[in-house]
C-alpha cells in the first residue's frame, strides 16, 4: 500500500504557542485548549514522549479504542496508553477491591454508565491515603469527553500531575466536561491554561465549512482560518442520491481514492446500519481502477482490525469513533439520518464541527434524496458548501 505522511513533528517544528504548552513543568495540573487542528493531540503525545524519555511513571488516556490505535502508531513503540473508561474501571477495582458501580442501561441500549455518586462514596470510605505513594503522570487527550466526576475522583485518589488537552466545542458525549469543569476539579490557575489558536490541519475550504458549525462558545474559540490559496477552489459539496443508487456513490468514492492511493479516506456514518451499507457497497461494487483495490476496513464494537494509519485506504466508521482522528478526505454518509435535538440544539452542530474538521484536504457530504432535517444547520452560501446530485450513471458525481 502507498505510504502517507504520518509522524510526530520535532520540537523544532512547533510554533511559539505550542512550545509554550510543551515546556510546561512536568509536575502539576495543566490544561491545553484549542480548536480542531491546533495540535492538541500532538502536544499530548510529545508530552508523553518526554515522560517516557525521562523514565517517569505515566499513562496516556484517550476517549476510544480507535484513537488509542492511531495514537500508538503516531507515537511509535512503547506508548503506555488505554481508553479512559477501561483504565479507570481496572484502577478502581485494584484500589478499592470493588468493581466500578454502574447505573442501569440507558433506554434503547446495553451500555451501563458509571454511577459516579456511588464511586465517590466508596472512595470517601477508604482509609487515609498513604502520602508516600506517588501516582503516575496522566496525559489525557479529548479531555472534554470525560465527565467532571472522573477528574474529581482522581484527585481524591491522590493523582496530582495532569496534562489535559480539550475543546468543549467538540463535546459529543452525554457525560462531558467544560473548560470550567476541568479547571475547578483540578484547581487550575490562569498560568496553568494555554490556548492554541492556529489551525495546522485543515485546508481553507474545510476549515471554512467547519467554522459554520462553531457554536460560539467563547470558552474555546475556533482556530484562525488558514490562508485560502489555490485550495480555496475545492469547495465541499453536499450530494443527494437515490436510495437505490448507493453503488454509484461507492463507485465515485473508489474513483476518488484511485486518483491518489496515498490518501486515507474516512467515511463517517451516523449509525451501524449506514456504516454496514456503505462498507458492503464499497467492497462489492465493480469499478475499474488504475491501482490495486484499496484496503477497505471498518472499526466497531469488538471488531478491532489492524488498521495502519500511515497507509492509504478507506476506513468506514461511526461518528462516535472519529474523535481525534485525521483523514486526507472525509465523506459524511447519509446525513439525513442525523436529527436536531430540541433539548440540545447545539449538539448536532458540535458533532458536525468534529466530523468536518477530521479532513485535511476535502469534505463531501451525502444524503438520500428527500427531506433533510439537518439542513437547518447547513450553510446556504455556495462558496462554503455546494450542492449536487449523484445519479446512477458512471461519470457523474464528486470526482
Amino acid at each position: 500500500m502507498a505510504k502517507r505522511r504520518f509522524e510526530l513533528p520535532g520540537i523544532q517544528d512547533l510554533s511559539k504557542e505550542q512550545e509554550a504548552a510543551r515546556a510546561l513543568p512536568k509536575e502539576g495540573q495543566h490544561l491545553i485548549v484549542g480548536g480542531p487542528g491546533t495540535g492538541k493531540s500532538i502536544l499530548a503525545l510529545i508530552r508523553t514522549r518526554r515522560h517516557q524519555r525521562d523514565g517517569d511513571d505515566y499513562l496516556f488516556l484517550v476517549y476510544n479504542h480507535l484513537l488509542n490505535r492511531a495514537s500508538g502508531q503516531l507515537f511509535g513503540e512503547g506508548l503506555k496508553s488505554e481508553t479512559w473508561i477501561r483504565w479507570f474501571s481496572r484502577m478502581f477495582r485494584e484500589t478499592t477491591g470493588k468493581p466500578v458501580p454502574l447505573r442501569p442501561p440507558q433506554p434503547g441500549g446495553g451500555f451501563k454508565p458509571i454511577d459516579w455518586d456511588e464511586v465517590a462514596a466508596i472512595i470517601q470510605s477508604l482509609p487515609a491515603l498513604n502520602g508516600d505513594i506517588k501516582q503516575p503522570h496522566l496525559v489525557i487527550d479529548e479531555g472534554q469527553d470525560m465527565p467532571p466526576q472522573f477528574y474529581e475522583n482522581l484527585v481524591d485518589l491522590g493523582f496530582e500531575d495532569f496534562f489535559v488537552v480539550a475543546d468543549q466545542n467538540q463535546q459529543i458525549t452525554d457525560e462531558k466536561s467544560s473548560r470550567r469543569d476541568i479547571g475547578v476539579r483540578l484547581g487550575l490557575s490562569a498560568e496553568d491554561v494555554k490556548e492554541l489558536t492556529r489551525n495546522y490541519r485543515n485546508r481553507y475550504p474545510v476549515a471554512r465549512l467547519a467554522r459554520e458549525f462553531y457554536t460560539g462558545d467563547p470558552a474555546s474559540p475556533p482556530p484562525e482560518l488558514p490562508e485560502a490559496g489555490p485550495s480555496a477552489r475545492t469547495v465541499p459539496c453536499l450530494y443527494s442520491y437515490h436510495p437505490n443508487h448507493l453503488s454509484a456513490v461507492a463507485r465515485r468514492i473508489l474513483l476518488l481514492w484511485d486518483r491518489d492511493p496515498r490518501q486515507l479516506i474516512g467515511v463517517i456514518a451516523p449509525n451501524n446500519r449506514v456504516r454496514e451499507r456503505y462498507l458492503e457497497a464499497l467492497r462489492s461494487v465493480d469499478v475499474p481502477l488504475d491501482n490495486s483495490r484499496p484496503a477497505i476496513e471498518t472499526f466497531h464494537g469488538d471488531h478491532h482490525p489492524d488498521i495502519v494509519f500511515g497507509e492509504g485506504g478507506i476506513l468506514v466508521i461511526n461518528a462516535q469513533a472519529c474523535k481525534g482522528l485525521e483523514f486526507d478526505t472525509v465523506m459524511l454518509a447519509d446525513i439525513d439520518e442525523y436529527w436536531l435535538n430540541p433539548r440540545d440544539p447545539d449538539a448536532a452542530r458540535r458533532l458536525f464541527y468534529v466530523m468536518v474538521a477530521r479532513a485535511i484536504e476535502r469534505v463531501f457530504l451525502f444524503t438520500k434524496q428527500g427531506q433533510v432535517s439537518i439542513e437547518k444547520i447547513l450553510p446556504t452560501d455556495r462558496s462554503i458548501l455546494q450542492r449536487g446530485v449523484v445519479d446512477g450513471e458512471p461519470g457523474h458525481g464528486p470526482v
